[in-house]
């Protein structure tokens, strides 16, 4: 009785067998120069932005490509970091060599990460993340 009831709970916990999809399973992957189409539709978005410049400053270059894929048919998603400038106001030096020559403040870079989808050559979606996610977010106009 006990050797057919230990027979009983080993059956019961098997595992199940593996089911195939009759559907093919398309690799969510996309090339290397796709990825680099959307960053280029990306940043001519972001330049054509008054309100990006006005709030992060103007696109230096991008950092490095943190992800791609395609989330759809026809659709490519892409993380990437990128650096942005800000300049300050003008002012006049009063001491030195260059006294009375004017110079603008130069207030750093920021870099910050940026996420944009394409679909089917067009730029759909992107946003700028100011501080890796966990501060402010700008959408960008397409």
């Amino acid at each position: 009785m006990r050797g057919l009831l230990l027979v009983a709970c080993a059956a019961a916990f098997q595992a199940p067998a593996p089911r195939l999809s009759s559907a093919l399973v398309r690799r969510a992957t996309c090339t290397p120069a796709e990825a680099n189409q959307v960053v280029n539709l990306a940043k001519q978005a972001i330049g054509r932005d008054a309100g990006v410049k006005d709030a992060l400053g103007a696109l230096q270059r991008v950092e490095n490509i943190l992800g791609s894929g395609s989330p759809a048919p026809g659709a490519v998603a892409v993380s990437f970091s990128a650096s942005f400038r800000r300049q300050g106001n003008p002012f006049k030096l009063a001491f030195g060599k260059e006294a009375g020559t004017t110079k603008v403040a130069n207030r750093g870079s920021n870099v910050s990460q940026i996420k944009a989808r394409a679909d089917g050559g067009k730029l759909v979606s992107c946003s700028i993340q100011m501080d890796g996610g966990w501060g402010r977010t700008i959408n960008v106009r397409c």
